[in-house]
């Protein structure tokens, strides 16, 4: 019978079988999609780092637009190709699609690129351009080469944003002419190998190797059994783990996007790959397939809910290396388990996909590979590709990257399968040459190690194990008798560091080995060695197979390791002493120096393995000094990963412990009861961060010019937000303003204006009037070139800072660039020739955290602890207090504007509010729950503002507070100490959620749609609803939104009753300087009414009247 499975019926002609044709160039075949099926998503990746904020859906179309922008990208910046060179272009950057946009741009454009693994040491990445003659070196932004590029010199170039590439605008087709017949045998691309045994060397693939991953849908079925490819394209969207610098990585984009049809779903560039984040996709990213490392779903075997989500797969696709027997079975009770195999020398190995209870197996085609195999020694056989004339190089990829060969090794060893009625099934055992790859598919030698643990006056002998592992074990024969207590093996393992220390400087860093994975030789059981001394692998192997299981188990278990701590003792009821130790640990295990209280782990250069070895050093101390709260179970990667900085995981181990004989919220407490109170070190970072700034503002040295306020020139940024556009569009129609500089971080603003146009009903723009520059607003010049900052210098007479990223989930550290960003704003302003104005819009997350007596006054605020405690709030306040200094400083003329929530528009039907912010999430999941809430605990005050009365409001304060100060006396402009003016942009005619809100709600659906519940009710009906859809793998984000944020409305939900009153944020500043503010008037049913129209849960003429009458 059939091994496939039920296939899809709904593939489009584009990606049958039946049209499989091996003979076309896969480059151009991004081409042929456009036309076939332009809409078809071919990749997708999150919108955010949190892959609950929706996904990008990259279309055919745009992906082979975005091809044709690269490759004349690359013309523009290294010219035209000299014909049949194919020169050499190196690329490094985060794992996004650009490397399949640089991989076909280039072979369009004649060049062919050559991926390096980040990985590499210095060495191997200058060993594989040395002998590929590669001159030029392109990066992604915030990519770190300089290590490489100080020993090499190349030509290089930062290439744009995956945003910029991906832009709708249509571009020219690049021209190509080639046949395939012509461009075969053209080189396409260098990847290069692992380094495994040696410095990595470059591997160069032609044009026809990428044809054997269309060839492998072309073999015959054999006795029911189908190519795997069959397999794979059961699903529709499957998502992609492997690194797009790996081989793998590659080759399954190519095949499952270009020729399956299934669309590729990646992870967020910026997110470190782990189990936990793998989930998340599998619940957000609408997938029905998963492809990664075994590491991976070794992790999730063990969680119910994840498996629960895996159900609903139709396989998981195991990567890198091979996946324990144990995690295998248990999976495969709930998706067929699939196991990938493969080589950067081979391409595609064309083989059939065996019985989903044979997954750990391997079944190479018999008559359209070339594979057989070789007797080993005990059971074992190696794999040899043996070349067959009959057969075309799409089948045997090998042959083209090595033409000179008629038999290939792969240097693998595979058992056969016990079963005699499937000899044609081979199971992966291991490397000939004793390669060890671990679970995260990282490979090492293990000859060094080996050596360098034997430089030990203390050992004899030593063999570092761990394929299939998570990182490497050694067996360790000693000169004298083993440990025989705890304390003496802690000693002895002490004595043993240097040389560790030593092995691993042979080791990747995803494969170190340390002092917890060490296994000494029972003398009553020697090792086996060869005469010359060297150890029998094979046999000590099996010898001691069950010892080196235990040791990994002790290890995950925290057995017996207490020895291992030594005297260190933390102190978790003393945050300063954490703080220290978490430090030295981190630093320690990750190499980093000079870690700051709030420097973010993972781009300090943290990884997964480090995580598993920090978590392991907290679970063992958390067992020795934890107290009854702070246990090893509390612990898990995950505690790394929600908490990525000094400052959130002291605090939550902190908290965790609960240890400490009172409570100290507002500050650490020194060990010494005699010491002064240690400050909180997020105050005192921000504090820090502060004055870092203030010591660089300049220093006001000419004479105050009047102010222009009439034909005035303004630079806005962010002007492709929602804010930012509405704000443009208000300027644009303000006669008053003579020209805008509309600035960016990515290039295309005018394209996007164009689209808010059509989206939010928005005025066309005078090109005459209008500048759209792509800006860095962290350099100097704010990344807009010599020439355009000369221009803004002379010209601009008001700034509108309005750029700035909303996660509250980034530390302050995360958020250094944009409070550069104001700096230079107000350096820009303090030189230009018009004195202009600066206003920053802020947010009342500035002034969270505020505890004085009365409102917030609408004045500066120094004290740093009124900020919100998160990298969001404390940024915005550190924003506001520079610009408060560049006043009195530098004499630049500043104002500050604290915004609140901002709502969606309400003049006209057109755009609308983020349905997947907290507030548009409840009114539209209760459309899908049928429940609305009455209430909504701790948000009962609402003083919510349109965002399009918003921009009118701004402006007015803009033209308001940028009049001059006069001196009272003389008239003249004034001379006294400039300070920043601040206003609080909230609605003054506030209501409240319980008393006119949910009424209001209640009238303004559909008649019958929802009844009134209390809030706990409401959540309580969402919890139902999310476990519903996980349970039959239906998950609609779009209509049911508020599911992301379960847990949020849950502790919202337990916080008690219905605050009421005021908050205190009094408006009586910008009542003055805005009439629109004074004139708003409360929310009202219209406006809610007009909300649920763009949310497409009320039609639009049930509310046409009402709309117009209110405007």
């Amino acid at each position: 019978m059939s091994q496939q499975g039920t296939l899809r019926s709904d593939v489009p002609a584009a990606f049958a079988a039946a049209n499989s044709n091996p003979a076309r160039l896969v480059h151009l075949i991004p081409d042929e999609l456009a036309r076939s099926v332009p809409d078809h998503s071919i990749f997708a990746y999150p919108k955010t780092d949190m892959p609950q904020d929706g996904f990008v859906e990259v279309s055919a179309r745009s992906f082979a637009n975005a091809i044709n922008r690269t490759a004349w990208y690359l013309e523009s910046i290294l010219g035209k190709a000299p014909a049949g060179e194919f020169p050499a272009v190196a690329y490094q950057g985060h794992s996004d699609i650009r490397y399949f946009l640089f991989m076909f741009g280039a072979i369009k454009a004649g060049y062919k690129m050559l991926y390096l693994s980040p990985r590499n040491s210095v060495a191997g990445s200058l060993n594989v351009l040395e002998k590929s003659d590669c001159h030029i070196f392109l990066t992604a932004r915030n990519t770190h080469v300089e290590n490489i590029l100080s020993q090499r010199n190349m030509r290089t170039a930062t290439v744009p944003e995956l945003e910029e590439l991906l832009e709708d605008e249509e571009v020219r087709a690049y021209p190509y002419s080639k046949s395939f017949a012509e461009a075969r045998t053209d080189p396409c691309l260098v990847l290069h190998t692992t380094g495994s045994t040696g410095l990595p060397k470059p591997i160069t693939w032609k044009n026809e190797i990428l044809s054997t991953y269309e060839a492998w849908r072309t073999i015959p079925a054999v006795d029911g059994y189908v190519p795997t490819t069959e397999v794979y394209q059961q699903s529709r969207r499957a998502y992609n783990l492997m690194p797009l610098f790996h081989t793998s990585g590659l080759n399954i984009g190519i095949t499952m996007s270009l020729l399956l049809g299934v669309t590729t779903v990646y992870g967020s560039a910026n997110v470190v790959p782990h189990a936990a984040y793998a989930d998340e996709i599998h619940k957000y990213g609408g997938v029905d397939a998963s492809i990664g490392p075994p590491s991976i779903y070794e992790e999730l075997s063990h969680d119910p809910k994840s498996l629960e989500r895996i159900h609903n797969f139709n396989y998981i696709l195991v990567c890198g290396a091979a996946i324990s027997q144990t995690a295998g079975d248990i999976i495969s009770k709930h998706c067929r388990v699939v196991s990938n195999f493969g080589a950067t020398e081979t391409a595609c190995l064309p083989r059939l996909a065996p019985a989903v209870e044979d997954w750990a197996y391997f079944y190479w085609h018999p008559t359209h590979s070339g594979i057989v195999f070789r007797e080993y020694m005990d059971g074992l056989h190696e794999l040899y590709i043996e070349r067959k004339p009959e057969l075309d190089l799409y089948y045997q990829g090998i042959f083209s990257t090595f033409p000179q060969l008629e038999e290939y090794s792969m240097n693998d060893l595979y058992s056969r399968h016990p079963d005699p009625a499937k000899p044609f099934l081979y199971k992966w055992r291991g490397r000939a040459d004793d390669v060890i790859v671990l679970s995260n598919g990282e490979k090492l030698a293990p000859a060094l190690m080996e050596a360098s643990l034997c430089s030990s006056p203390l050992v004899k002998g030593a063999m570092v194990v761990g394929r299939g592992k998570f990182q490497p074990a050694a067996l360790v024969d000693l000169k004298d008798a083993p440990p025989a207590s705890a304390a003496d093996r802690h000693a002895l393992i002490k004595d043993m560091l240097p040389a560790i220390a030593q092995a691993n400087v042979h080791a990747p860093a995803h494969g170190q080995l340390d002092q917890y994975h060490i296994l000494f030789v029972d003398p009553s059981r020697p090792m086996h060695y060869l005469g010359q001394g060297k150890i029998q692998r094979h046999q000590t192997y099996r010898l001691y197979e069950k010892d080196i299981e235990d040791v990994y188990t002790a290890a995950e278990n925290l057995d017996d390791q207490e020895g291992e701590v030594g005297d260190m003792r933390v102190d978790f009821s003393d945050r300063t002493n954490i703080a220290k130790w978490l430090k030295d640990l981190i630093e320690e295990t990750a190499g980093i120096q000079n870690l700051g209280p709030d420097s973010a782990f993972f781009e300090s250069g943290l990884d997964s393995l480090h995580v598993i070895k920090i978590v392991r050093e907290l679970k063992i101390h958390a067992k020795l000094t934890g107290g009854n709260n702070l246990t090893p179970d509390s612990i898990s990667p995950a505690s790394v990963y929600s908490n990525p900085s000094l400052v959130e995981l002291s605090e939550f181990l902190y908290k965790t412990a609960d240890l400490a004989p009172e409570d100290p919220d507002s500050a650490y407490q020194s060990a010494d009861p005699n010491e002064k109170e240690v400050k909180n070190p997020k105050l005192t970072a921000m504090e820090s961060l502060f004055q870092e700034f203030v010591s660089t503002l300049p220093v006001e040295s000419k004479p105050r010019v009047t102010p222009v306020t009439t034909g005035t020139t303004v630079l806005l940024t962010g002007t492709t937000g929602s804010l930012g556009s509405y704000l443009l569009n208000e300027m644009n129609n303000d006669s008053n303003v003579k020209h805008i500089y509309a600035l960016d971080r990515s290039a295309g603003g005018a394209e996007k204006y164009q689209q808010a146009i059509a989206a939010r009903g928005l005025s066309p723009i005078d090109p005459k009037r209008v500048t759209f520059l792509k800006a860095d607003l962290s350099d100097s010049q704010l990344g807009v070139g010599q020439e355009n900052y000369t221009k803004i210098l002379e010209n601009v007479t008001h700034v509108l800072h309005c750029q700035w990223p909303v996660n509250f989930n980034w530390t302050l550290n995360s958020f250094k660039p944009y409070i550069t960003g104001v700096r230079n704003l107000a350096q820009m302003a303090s030189s230009s020739t018009n004195n202009a104005f600066v206003m920053f819009i802020s947010s009342i997350a500035a002034v969270g955290g505020y505890k004085g007596v009365g409102g917030v006054p609408e004045a500066p605020i120094l004290d740093f602890t009124a900020a919100a405690p998160m990298g969001y709030g404390q940024s915005k306040l550190i924003a506001e207090a520079l610009l408060e200094k560049a006043a009195q400083i530098s004499g630049v003329r500043t104002a500050v504007c604290r915004v609140g929530i901002v709502a969606g528009p309400v003049e006209q039907q057109k755009g609308m509010w983020n349905k997947h912010e907290y507030i548009p999430s409840i009114i539209v999941s209760s459309a899908h729950l049928g429940v609305v809430p009455e209430t909504f605990p701790s948000r009962d005050h609402i003083d919510w503002l349109p965002v399009d009365k918003l921009s009118k409001v701004l402006c007015e304060i803009l033209e308001t507070a940028s009049q001059p100060e006069l001196d009272a006396a003389t008239g003249a402009i004034s001379s006294a100490p400039l300070h920043s003016k601040t206003f609080h942009v909230v609605n003054p005619q506030f209501s409240s959620w319980e008393e006119d809100l949910g009424q209001n709600l209640l009238a303004a659906y559909p008649e019958g749609m929802v009844k009134p519940v209390k809030f706990e009710q409401w959540v309580d009906a969402l919890k139902a609803s999310v476990d519903e859809a996980e349970r039959t793998g239906k998950v609609d984000v779009d209509a049911n939104p508020a599911m992301r944020l379960l847990e949020f409305y849950s502790k919202a939900a337990a916080g008690g009753a219905v605050e009421k009153g005021a908050r205190t944020l009094p408006t009586n500043v910008s009542q003055s300087a805005s009439k629109t503010l004074r004139n708003l008037g409360p929310l009202n049913r219209v406006w809610l009414e007009n909300w649920m129209v763009q949310w497409g849960i009320k039609e639009p003429v049930a509310v046409q009247n009402a709309f117009l009458a209110l405007n």
